[in-house]
């Protein structure tokens, strides 16, 4: 309605597009659905429905006599058309008002329910700031306890590497490895080394004893806040299916804060949407329609209109030394939408893509300054050294961790000084055969260093302190 009113000024038309989008969320309802993109992709997508009249004067209640839902109706011409259908779950008597519980039916956490309910009908706010005072607590006091194991100075060879085996393989990958004087095996059993991902007894394989540690939970960041609290290199995250209040404070919190809303439902080759915000409420309806997380991040951190991330790739060896890949660090882009001269306020996260490493080193240190695009590399070395350290000494395996890493970092400002720092994003299990695919040096890389020959430099030990 308001697009038509072209003679309201511009920047008070803003405002109030803004004003009637935000006070939206009491009365959202929605659902996620899978859909093909033009290109064949799979994508999960989410629509944004608003009920009648008389769904929305359906009143809630804890006790409810009636459920509401969304049903998508899909004619033999494809065309989808949403109903919302209503049922009784008990029995009405003559006069009795309609009620629904407007919570998620899994949601019965009391104390979580009331921070759901925040979003639809506002109340006073202390309950969520108290709960965020005691999570933040409880991770100051985890860090304090937090200790570190050793790293090794002068890894001892533990084997002669000849036979490799990777699963899936490409024919480049295939290539590489020959030329480097390996030995490609069909089976893991008669390989020196195995990059499948699955245990295999004493041979030494990527699958990392620590993955339980790193990915047993739906989210790194919510994994290390729980493990060793609140770090210096650890942007804030909140899992909303369980730290809503907590959530709804932080925010409160800090007005100014704007989040990234992930999706960790993960469905086989399907791409779940993420979504930016700064807008708490927008955050908690999100949880309907399968968003479980709530990562604190930047915009405009670097550049006005883009987001930024670095990622290193590390390896692990089974006498606990730890290399990154020198041969170059991995950055990329997310453009991110303007209003007003200010990021979007709600927008879907745009696909990132790769940059130059010399552009943004050359962007980094015309901004803040020479020698800060150094400065952050060696921060990011010395914060994969710390995790690593941390999540050594609660290691339960027999010792022969071994393992090649995705670290990813965003860059952030300072709670204590604003200055501009990389905080990780996200850790995961490198797939050995894409990087192969990348560069065929990879895998014959990590077998020299493994044999105790560090070959050409491409993979630099991270010293211990």
């Amino acid at each position: 309605a308001l697009v038509g009113e072209t003679h309201i000024n511009p920047f008070v038309h803003s405002k109030h597009l803004l004003r009637v989008f935000s006070d939206l969320w009491h009365y959202f309802q929605g659902y996620d659905f899978i859909a093909q993109n033009a290109d064949q992709s799979i994508v999960k997508r989410t629509n944004w429905y608003i009920q009648d009249e008389v769904g929305l004067s359906i009143s809630h209640s804890s006790d409810p006599n009636v459920r509401c839902l969304p049903l998508l109706y899909l004619d033999p011409h494809g065309q989808m058309t949403p109903f919302s259908i209503m049922w009784p779950i008990k029995t009405i008597q003559e006069g009795e008002a309609f009620t629904r519980d407007y919570c998620p039916l899994w949601l019965k956490d009391a104390n979580q329910r009331h921070g759901y309910l925040q979003a639809i009908f506002p109340e006073p706010t202390q309950f969520a700031l108290d709960a965020f005072e005691r999570m933040r607590e409880s991770w100051v006091q985890t860090a304090k306890n937090a200790v570190r194991a050793n790293l090794t100075s002068l890894p001892v060879p533990k084997h002669q590497i000849k036979n490799v085996f990777v699963q899936g393989a490409s024919p480049d990958a295939e290539q590489a490895i020959k030329e480097a004087g390996l030995v490609l095996v069909e089976s893991a059993g008669d390989a020196d080394v195995v990059f499948d991902d699955v245990p295999h007894g004493s041979k030494q394989s990527n699958q990392h004893p620590l993955n339980s540690v790193f990915f047993s939970t739906e989210n790194t960041i919510m994994a290390f806040q729980g493990i060793i609290g609140m770090q210096s290199w650890l942007r804030p995250g909140y899992h909303l299916k369980s730290q809503i209040c907590e959530f709804i404070g932080a925010a409160l919190m800090d007005s100014n804060s704007w989040w990234l809303l992930t999706n960790d439902q993960a469905i086989p080759n399907v791409r779940s949407q993420k979504i930016i915000t700064n807008n708490w409420a927008t955050a908690v309806r999100h949880i309907d329609v399968g968003y479980t997380s709530a990562l604190k991040c930047t915009p405009s951190a670097i550049s006005a209109d883009q987001l930024h991330a670095a990622e290193k790739i590390v390896l692990l060896t089974p006498d606990n030394g730890l290399y990154v890949w020198a041969k170059n660090t991995w950055l990329y882009a997310t453009p991110i939408q303007q209003r007003d001269n200010k990021p979007e306020p709600y927008q879907i996260e745009a696909e990132e893509s790769e940059i130059s490493e010399s552009a943004f080193a050359h962007h980094l240190d015309t901004k803040l300054g020479p020698g800060t695009f150094g400065q952050f590399g060696q921060e990011m070395e010395d914060i994969i050294a710390d995790i690593i350290r941390m999540m050594l000494s609660i290691d339960s395996s027999d010792g022969c961790n071994f393992g090649v890493f995705s670290f990813r970092f965003a860059f952030t400002a300072s709670e204590d000084t604003g200055a501009l720092k990389p905080c990780v994003q996200q850790i995961t299990p490198v797939s050995v055969s894409e990087r192969l695919a990348l560069d065929k040096a990879f895998v014959p890389a990590i077998a020299a260093v493994l044999a105790g020959n560090p070959d050409g430099g491409l993979w630099r030990q991270i010293k211990p302190e």
